[in-house]
């Protein structure tokens, strides 16, 4: 049966090759329906959306057709991350709003970003790259609509890799990986960005220079192909002050 996402792909190879793969069926229907309950038509057009469903439907093709799938998927997880974590912090309102990401309050995070947007695009190269061509000097409302265009886009591809994941089996029950993973890419991102702008740490004065280090290790765990990065990097740390983020699964 032809899927939303397959049907927005307009060559057949991968649809071909992967048709009678589970992995690839489950996978693509979920990122479907990520992409139904999400804002990002609003922020981009029909040959945008194409252009995006057809990367993301031969990354999900590459994985489930690659020697070693979970590495793959990994790989690609772990490059989506990195990009989605420097929108996420961005967009995470200050207290007492409402957060929907439950990172506001995890260690090195904080909502406080928001309100330093336009300092933080005319200051951080990545941003000012983004926006080139669509300003000629950056205001709130154009950076915002920027980030949050950025923001969808990558929360689109990272939760469809993290299906792919979750169909591999490449997961803990009780204990899952992805959101301490994100959580640890976030607070690297906040401290980069209040780095350059030259807001205080969001760490205590004496894990500021130490902290962001153990947070970037987790992407390298990952990568290493341990069977439980999250139990790996909190062992690795269990006897230093690096603050732990704690989760509810």
């Amino acid at each position: 049966m032809p899927n939303r996402l397959g049907k927005l792909f307009r060559h057949r190879t991968a649809v071909q090759t992967g048709r009678k793969n589970p992995v690839f069926l489950s996978t693509v229907d979920r990122s479907s329906k990520i992409y139904d309950g999400i804002p990002l038509r609003d922020f981009i057009g029909d040959d945008a959306r194409d252009a995006l469903a057809r990367e993301l439907f031969l990354d999900i093709n590459d994985i489930c057709n690659a020697f070693d799938p979970v590495a793959t998927c990994r790989e690609k997880l772990a490059a989506t991350v990195i990009k989605f974590a420097s929108f996420q912090v961005l967009v995470i309102p200050p207290s007492p709003e409402t957060d929907p990401s439950d990172l506001r309050s995890q260690p090195g995070i904080t909502g406080e970003l928001t309100q330093h947007l336009v300092q933080i695009a005319e200051n951080n190269y990545e941003l000012r790259s983004e926006l080139y061509g669509e300003a000629d000097a950056p205001t709130f409302d154009s950076v915002w609509e920027s980030v949050q265009r950025s923001y969808w886009q990558s929360y689109w591809f990272l939760e469809t890799f993290n299906a792919a994941r979750h169909e591999l089996g490449d997961y803990n029950d009780e204990h899952d990986w992805f959101m301490p993973f994100k959580h640890a890419a976030c607070a690297n991102y906040e401290h980069i960005y209040r780095r350059e702008i030259a807001l205080p740490p969001a760490f205590d004065e004496n894990l500021a220079s130490i902290a962001p280090t153990a947070y970037s290790i987790f992407t390298d765990i990952v990568l290493s192909g341990a069977e439980d990065p999250e139990l790996e990097w909190r062992d690795y740390y269990k006897n230093s002050d690096i603050p732990i983020p704690s989760f509810e699964w």
